[in-house]
């Protein structure tokens, strides 16, 4: 996950990183953790009430590109490289 950029710890396990993937079917961003699997749409309501299980659901994902995070107004997040 070199290239991938995440912004914090995930409030629903507390353990993995919220890395920033891209939604290509809707084609916008989102959270997911790397160790539950929980996602996250809405950068002002990131907790446990708000979250998705991914693997429940069917869209296909790849990780977000710097260029990615930059069009869809989340470059001004303090963005951790892992």
């Amino acid at each position: 996950m070199e290239n991938q950029y995440w912004i914090k710890t995930c409030p629903f396990c507390n353990q993995g990183r919220l890395f920033i993937f891209k939604n290509l079917d809707e084609n916008k961003l989102y959270l997911h953790c790397e160790e539950c699997e929980r996602g996250y749409y809405d950068l002002q309501q990131i907790d446990v009430a708000h979250s998705f299980l991914t693997l429940t659901e069917d869209f296909s994902a790849v990780a977000a590109t710097k260029d990615d995070i930059k069009r869809a107004g989340w470059n001004n997040l303090d963005l951790k490289k892992g």
